[in-house]
């Protein structure tokens, strides 16, 4: 996923240095040069639908996300508000670097407060809807019988207890 307009640069300038690749190469028909014009296509087709995927979140006015890409969707939603990494950081009193390492790691390591400071910052209308009927139950502490080292343990704790003599 392409993160902002350096990325979304250097993707464009590696689209083309890839088609020189390809037509220094397309003329021979060693099998490494084959194989190597093929991986080259391949990488300008995912270049190129990254860039996409950027220009229309930097148009887009609506988005919607599912629960498997909530966190990417906070990247989504800055590029699309229009904001920089460095107008976001801005905005919430932290370095631009901060911001970065978020985006990197996809906010993985945000915490719940940060996360919502970030939203605020982009957005003055946002709605979550949460349906709890299929949300999943999440303990902090499963239980000790269900975690399967825990229960190989206690086998082993149960057959030795058995081999013991009094």
């Amino acid at each position: 996923m392409i993160l902002n307009k350096k990325q979304l640069s250097a993707a464009q300038k590696g689209i083309d240095v890839l088609i020189r690749k390809i037509n220094t190469l397309n003329s021979s028909s060693e099998v490494f040069d084959v194989m190597q014009v093929h991986a080259w296509k391949c990488r300008i087709e995912d270049l190129t639908e990254e860039i996409e995927e950027f220009k229309q979140l930097e148009n887009a006015s609506e988005l919607e996300f599912s629960k498997e890409n909530l966190l990417e969707a906070i990247i989504s939603l800055r590029v699309a508000s229009g904001l920089t990494q460095k107008q976001l950081a801005e905005a919430i009193m932290v370095q631009e670097q901060q911001i970065q390492r978020y985006e990197q790691d996809y906010y993985r390591t945000a915490s719940f407060e940060r996360i919502v400071q970030i939203l605020r910052a982009l957005s003055q209308d946002i709605q979550l809807k949460i349906d709890l009927k299929k949300a999943k139950v999440i303990r902090m502490f499963p239980s000790v019988e269900q975690d399967p080292k825990v229960v190989q343990m206690m086998k082993i704790v149960q057959e030795r207890q058995r081999l013991v003599v009094y």
